[in-house]
């Protein structure tokens, strides 16, 4: 039997313990401690299994190398050259264009990084922004790059313990019409067990200006209050259905979730729908990932 026939058989076996394990949970009542053991063999399986995949991904990058090896990689920015040239770039009716400006990699056979640090630039429309780049484009660059510049020096820390330090970064496109760009940041940070979190940055290319959550209520002071009260009715039917767990602030879960931040992860979807997003383990056990709260029309459409 070949190695990749032995790894399917122990990945499949991991898959049938967490579908087992889940369905067990799901149907079988029991006090809190029980409820707890079950909850915490259920996200050891599943944590198993993208603990391997990540790992196995992240540890592709620099195995040629023996020694420890740090790679910064400059990569040619030739977008920000002509835009530099034009002046002024057009700004609404623009789409924008992405790339990696810089490269982050380490490998010492213990510890491995690969990180890419976004660079956003407008390709083109119908009217001009004051500024190149305009303002809101340079502020996300900017903010961008401190942010992922500060979970490199994080895992920089974090290597000097015992062991094994994971970062893997990463960016997508979310959104860009004429009106509105969002930029998608996801990391994985692995200490032992892996850690997924995500940073949202977004445009109003009419306003030529960077939106947070608030930005979007700006007639509504109440909107933390009405998106939570949303959100934790969701997780309710998703918990009394069997599809999901949660941890909602009660009697029982003092430190479950109670309400949104005031600057909560968020996108609008293909239909101009509200969609808020959280990290994994921030509502409740790692099994269910970075779970995403769509809001109905009464509470936001685009």
């Amino acid at each position: 039997m070949t190695n990749k026939e032995i790894e399917g058989k122990i990945l499949n076996s991991r898959d049938e313990e967490f579908v087992k394990l889940k369905e067990e949970y799901k149907k079988v009542s029991m006090p809190k401690e029980g409820m707890n053991k079950v909850e915490e063999a259920i996200w050891r399986a599943k944590m198993d299994k993208k603990r391997q995949r990540r790992r196995k991904t992240i540890r592709n990058v620099g195995l040629c190398t023996a020694a420890a090896a740090v790679v910064i990689v400059g990569l040619p920015n030739f977008h920000a050259d002509i835009a530099y040239a034009m002046g002024n770039l057009p700004l609404v009716g623009g789409f924008f264009q992405v790339v990696t400006i810089r490269n982050y990699q380490y490998d010492d056979g213990n510890h491995t990084a690969n990180v890419d640090i976004p660079d956003v630039s407008v390709k083109g429309g119908e009217t001009e922004s004051n500024g190149v780049n305009s303002q809101a484009v340079q502020q996300v660059n900017k903010s961008a790059e401190e942010y992922v510049s500060q979970l490199i020096e994080q895992f920089q820390e974090d290597i000097t313990e015992e062991g094994y330090r994971g970062l893997d970064v990463s960016y997508e496109t979310i959104t860009d019409t004429d009106t509105w760009f969002t930029l998608k940041i996801s990391a994985v940070e692995t200490k032992g067990s892996g850690y997924e979190f995500y940073r949202f940055y977004h445009i109003d290319k009419a306003q030529d200006k960077v939106m947070e959550l608030k930005d979007l209520f700006a007639d509504n002071p109440d909107y933390v209050s009405v998106i939570s009260n949303e959100i934790k009715k969701q997780m309710k039917e998703q918990m009394d259905a069997g599809t999901s767990v949660y941890f909602i602030e009660n009697s029982e879960v003092p430190d479950g979730f109670f309400q949104i931040k005031e600057d909560e992860n968020f996108y609008i979807n293909a239909n101009g729908n509200l969609v808020i997003v959280f990290n994994e383990y921030e509502v409740g056990p790692g099994c269910i990932g970075c779970p995403e709260f769509v809001m109905p029309d009464e509470i936001f459409k685009r």
